[in-house]
């Protein structure tokens, strides 16, 4: 197992009751530089991951690219308290479980053993995956609940129709939450009366995902680019920069209501 600790107090308290063995094989360490380099020296085998994290500092960066660096690996994470939105990245991320005290033995159990089951795979028909496509076109609450549905179904959708598992189980998901967000909260303001309309398109070739909210639009070349000295210590904006990052194409439609994403599996 290999523990990044930045809460040492949460890690005595979640391992207080475990009396475990000297055979149990854990790595610890206190930087986040050095717990990277640390996975990216593995060479074989998939080790649990263990994140100490203080309450209130979510990094999706830092969280998807431990996540992508060892993709097949159960990935935990120990937090003093995780409110609803940062459940839901962590979980559209891939992250195997999100934990807060109280603690049991059973938590920490379950944390060595890696007891993570992704499901019964649904099975593949080849001729499906090379021809075929699926469309799909549906509203939903503007609730960040429902979020994480959709975000699980285009990654059960791009992962049968052969897209990479780093695109599939983190990127894709990610992005479609960073966009449900924006939609539910920016867009809607939260006001459950008001729909999110997603469409989204597949095939072995590519995927292309519109979301469209009920509010008021927004002019998105007025967003400041998160990259620039000025804006590098600010806590928002960037979501818009995410998902150019991770996607091919971002357009804005409708007066900045519709964003329609498309990523291509080359």
């Amino acid at each position: 197992m290999y523990i990044l600790n930045l809460q040492p107090a949460l890690h005595d308290q979640f391992f207080a009751e475990a009396r475990l063995s000297e055979d149990v094989g854990i790595k610890v360490y206190k930087t986040y530089p050095r717990y990277l380099k640390g996975l990216q020296s593995v060479k074989e085998g998939n080790p649990n991951l263990l994140l100490f994290l203080p309450s209130g500092r979510f990094d999706p960066g830092k969280t998807r690219q431990l996540r992508l660096t060892m993709i097949e690996s159960p990935l935990y994470i120990v937090t003093g308290e995780c409110d609803e939105r940062a459940y839901l990245t962590y979980i559209s991320m891939g992250i195997n479980g999100i934990i807060t005290p109280p603690f049991s033995r059973a938590d920490v159990q379950g944390v060595l053993s890696g007891g993570a089951d992704r499901g019964i795979p649904f099975p593949r028909n080849n001729e499906l995956i090379r021809e075929g496509q699926v469309r799909l076109d549906f509203l939903i609450p503007s609730k960040l609940s429902r979020i994480l549905g959709v975000s699980r179904l285009i990654s059960f959708l791009s992962e049968e129709f052969g897209f990479p598992p780093e695109e599939s189980r983190v990127n894709l998901p990610m992005v479609v939450d960073e966009a449900l967000s924006n939609a539910i909260v920016h867009g809607n303001r939260l006001a459950e009366n008001l729909k999110v309309h997603v469409r989204i398109y597949i095939s072995s070739s590519r995927i292309r995902i519109q979301i469209e909210d009920q509010g008021e639009g927004f002019i998105h070349e007025d967003v400041e680019d998160p990259t620039e000295q000025e804006n590098i210590y600010k806590g928002s904006g960037r979501g818009i920069y995410l998902l150019k990052e991770l996607m091919d194409s971002v357009v804005f439609k409708k007066g900045g209501r519709l964003i329609e994403l498309e990523k291509l599996n080359d």
